[in-house]
């Protein structure tokens, strides 16, 4: 991406984009006699994440990020055919860190495979691993994003302003606060501040079994979860129902009978 620096619009900066449009709606959209015209009258709305503009027909269009969030860029939605003539008001994205839409990968995997990334990337079902998730948030502010999407297509989130997950050498404990969510949401994540890592074969829970074996999956666990979206995935036919806490759940809206169609957590 590349710097606009336009005088007409020195309240923000925008950047040129090449992202895909998935995570925004448009607010509104008029004619204009240029570009700088075009950032400059969007730079008034903080609510304005993104620009488009046609320099052949003069057409500017605002957009806004979906589900009320208030930046949805994401990294893996960028490169992705996006039209040209596009310009963000941010240069840094969200990084995907964990991400279920089907059953087609196995997460019920030991420590070793979860310290590592797996899955089919970024776009389907992915874990970024442990080490790579300690090296990103080790240094500086971070937060962490959950979307989730349900079975009748209602989409929500959660988000929380603090995220750190320590070092292998401390079990990759996780350090987490500053919760705010869409409606209906609860705070199903920060119960587990100071948490370590849980697998199948590396039991850090505060149960007296283990939570992993348990609901098949992986997690910062304490006795054991309120969410475990690493949990298995269960299709549409069986995603409501018993048994118990298994899938991918969050349980503060949803309940314990509620497997998500779609779960991403994202790093910013």
């Amino acid at each position: 991406v590349t710097l606009a620096s336009d005088a007409a619009s020195s309240e923000r900066r925008w950047w040129a984009s090449d992202e895909s449009l998935s995570d925004y709606e448009v607010v509104k959209s008029f004619s204009v006699r240029s570009r700088i015209e075009c950032t400059a009258a969007a730079s008034s709305d903080s609510a304005v994440q993104l620009v488009a503009f046609n320099a052949s027909s003069g057409l500017c269009a605002h957009f806004r990020c979906r589900l009320g969030l208030s930046h949805c860029r994401k990294c893996r939605s960028l490169n992705k055919a996006a039209p040209r003539g596009l310009w963000t008001a941010g240069s840094d994205c969200w990084t995907t860190v964990q991400h279920r839409v089907s059953g087609s990968v196995d997460f019920y995997r030991n420590w070793t495979q979860y310290q590592s990334e797996f899955g089919e990337g970024p776009d389907g079902n992915y874990w970024i691993g442990l080490n790579a998730l300690h090296e990103i948030t080790q240094h500086g502010s971070h937060k962490v994003r959950f979307l989730m999407k349900a079975w009748n297509g209602s989409e929500h989130w959660a988000e929380y302003s603090s995220f750190s997950v320590g070092p292998e050498s401390d079990n990759y404990r996780l350090s987490v606060s500053g919760f705010s969510g869409s409606a209906g949401i609860g705070d199903c994540f920060s119960a587990l501040n100071g948490q370590q890592f849980t697998t199948k074969d590396a039991d850090h829970d505060t149960h007296s079994g283990n939570c992993a074996v348990i609901y098949h999956g992986a997690w910062w666990f304490t006795a054991c979860h309120c969410t475990h979206p690493n949990g298995y995935y269960r299709d549409a036919s069986v995603a409501t129902g018993d048994p118990y806490a298994q899938g991918v759940i969050w349980r503060m809206y949803f309940g314990y009978y509620y497997s998500l169609m779609e779960f991403e957590m994202l790093v910013l």
